[in-house]
């Protein structure tokens, strides 16, 4: 591939998270609030099942700010209406031909594609629905709450996690410090993710940061769970400020955890 053809597709996968970064906010300056990383049990669990929450994940809730209304609104109507004949159910149950969830999860949206990905719209890793190369970071753990590395402290947050509720004043390291958004390729052992929600996993609409040495930046141990990519040398992060950075896969690893909490109250330097 050519260098121009490579630094137009960086610019691009650029620009998708510019778009939902702006998508982000909107939401949160509509509702006082940003989207949950996905509905859950109360333990914040994506388990299937009626009884366990609908499984629908941010990148749904956004889609009014994404140019996607009409297709919100299906979902919607589906999944949120008191007579809505998946209302009450996860969204993995609601199966009814040609309107159902499961039918509407397979749409491709194209802001949610990194064109670098070599897997195209449809995810065919994580069961065929609606591929999205765009992750929630979730902090150092799937529950939203967890430690820095080598600290005993375990309540710690990432602004995204099972049933979140974060507003903007929470980001008390400061909204430049604090990463909302990062990639995750389908190359290699890589799964991507999916925009409509939660099948049965935490992985399929976050992601972990840790110094530990799992959820590192392109790290082939923990693929599933971590930040990756086919650019050169590291991701794309959207920030709170709705600035996007290209982040080193040799970053310092202390710096990078800290980045993906919202309340450790520890000084980062550049980054």
């Amino acid at each position: 591939m050519t260098a121009s053809r490579c630094a137009a597709r960086r610019s691009t996968c650029k620009n998708n998270l510019k778009q939902i970064g702006l998508a982000l906010h909107n939401y949160h300056d509509t509702h006082r609030v940003f989207p949950f990383a996905y509905q859950g049990l109360s333990s914040g669990a994506p388990n299937l099942g009626a009884t366990n929450g609908l499984g629908i994940a941010w990148g749904t809730y956004i889609l009014p700010f994404m140019d996607q209304a009409p297709l919100y609104n299906l979902i919607s109507t589906r999944m949120f209406g008191a007579t809505g004949n998946g209302a009450g159910i996860h969204w993995l149950d609601d199966t009814v031909a040609t309107v159902g969830t499961t039918t509407l999860a397979k749409t491709v949206i194209p802001a949610y594609n990194c064109p670098s990905d070599p897997m195209s719209g449809i995810n065919t890793d994580r069961a065929s629905y609606g591929k999205s190369n765009y992750l929630a970071v979730v902090g150092t753990d799937w529950d939203g709450s967890g430690p820095i590395t080598g600290g005993a402290t375990t309540n710690f947050l990432g602004v995204f996690y099972g049933n979140s509720s974060t507003r903007i004043r929470d980001l008390t390291d400061g909204v430049s410090n604090t990463l909302l958004v990062g990639e995750r390729t389908t190359n290699g052992a890589a799964n991507g993710g999916i925009w409509i929600g939660a099948r049965g996993t935490r992985s399929d609409n976050g992601l972990r940061a840790s110094a530990a040495g799992t959820f590192l930046i392109n790290n082939a141990v923990a693929t599933d769970g971590a930040a990756s990519s086919t650019h050169v040398g590291g991701c794309h992060f959207l920030l709170g400020d709705g600035r996007v950075q290209f982040l080193s896969e040799n970053m310092n690893s202390e710096t990078y955890e800290l980045l993906a909490l919202i309340n450790d109250g520890k000084v980062i330097g550049e980054f």
